[in-house]
């Protein structure tokens, strides 16, 4: 196989299977327990239809916007991923390179292989974001909110839905730990135990403790988002960890239609959670997103070409999504509505 010949991200999920260890392509793949919550974010995109429009004037197709003061070329963005050096030996060094100089935003956390400081020193013109796993005492969050800001983060993101390492059934079938394979330059959070400790005062804080946007990832419900958006926070970032953490089987889509109708103006929405093509990037936008993140794709294309295999999971994902956007009728991000998207 030549590297970066894959032409859709089905074939190159299949292409990563066979180059890459069984253990961190079932780590990868692996949902919470059976799986159900994973293949529900799939199932509920495969099934929504949109309504297409036709005769509409299409002379110049944009899906560019603005988002904390930095124009984006495109809706979609690279979800934060752990332990990304059990796919390539740079990890999320080689991942952040797919994003130097092109106007798109990449997530990175400290769950990450690679410090932040790493990561920016190769990628000096990224928009990065930098996500806090609350695995320590608030002096230490502190200390990553300033690093953060220090190295020129887009944003600060907070996880509220990792607290534990879940049971995932098809990684610990085959004994597999990902924290065994792969080199760290970013430190080990000191205490994950704290973040049983928090409650929705944390986000008050961190506010407090930053000028940077604060994005809140893990929403799943009304409830959740109401608390995120009376804390005056950045944006909501609707997303079950790609059904990673807990079996809810309540999928992205589902959260999603619920939560965006309590969007304000100033509060954008993120979503996550089993996009593979152009025209689930569209389900997502009309469900009432601003921004898709991906996150098992981009991993793909790491392990099949490092930065360039990323870069090449973008440009399928986004040529299909300008193809939809012509052949569906939607001039730009304005014509994505609700209207235009049926169960």
């Amino acid at each position: 196989m030549k590297k970066n010949s894959f032409q859709t991200i089905r074939q190159a999920e299949i292409f990563a299977k066979s180059n890459i260890r069984k253990g961190s392509f079932e780590w990868l793949q692996a949902g919470a327990e059976d799986n159900l919550t994973r293949d529900k974010n799939l199932y509920d995109l495969k099934i929504a239809k949109i309504l297409p429009k036709h005769l509409t004037g299409l002379k110049k197709l944009d899906f560019s916007s603005n988002i904390f003061g930095k124009k984006i070329k495109s809706p979609l963005i690279l979800s934060p991923m752990g332990h990304q050096s059990q796919f390539h030996k740079n990890g999320e060094i080689e991942t952040a390179k797919a994003f130097n100089n092109m106007q798109r935003i990449s997530f990175f956390s400290t769950q990450g292989r690679m410090s932040l400081k790493d990561i920016r020193k190769r990628n000096k013109n990224a928009y990065l974001g930098w996500e806090i796993f609350p695995f320590g005492h608030t002096n230490w969050i502190k200390n990553e909110i300033k690093n953060a800001e220090k190295l020129k983060c887009l944003s600060i993101c907070l996880c509220i839905d990792a607290n534990v390492r879940s049971h995932r059934y098809q990684d610990r079938e085959i004994d597999y730990d990902a924290r065994k394979f792969g080199k760290r330059t970013n430190p080990t959070p000191p205490n994950p135990k704290l973040a049983l400790n928090y409650d929705w005062s944390l986000v008050t804080w961190i506010k407090k403790n930053t000028k940077l946007p604060l994005v809140i990832k893990g929403i799943m419900t009304k409830k959740d988002a109401q608390e995120a958006i009376k804390r005056k926070v950045d944006a909501i970032w609707v997303s079950n960890h790609g059904g990673r953490m807990f079996n809810s089987g309540i999928s992205s889509l589902e959260a999603l239609r619920e939560v965006s109708n309590l969007k304000s103006k100033t509060t954008k929405i993120f979503v996550d959670g089993g996009v593979r093509k152009g025209s689930d990037i569209i389900k997502y936008l009309c469900a009432g997103a601003d921004l898709v993140g991906i996150g098992r794709p981009a991993m793909y294309g790491l392990i099949l070409d490092g930065a360039a295999g990323v870069r090449r999971v973008f440009e399928i994902l986004e040529s299909e999504l300008s193809t939809a956007m012509i052949n569906g009728g939607f001039k730009n991000l304005k014509h994505m509505q609700k209207s235009r998207i049926k169960k």
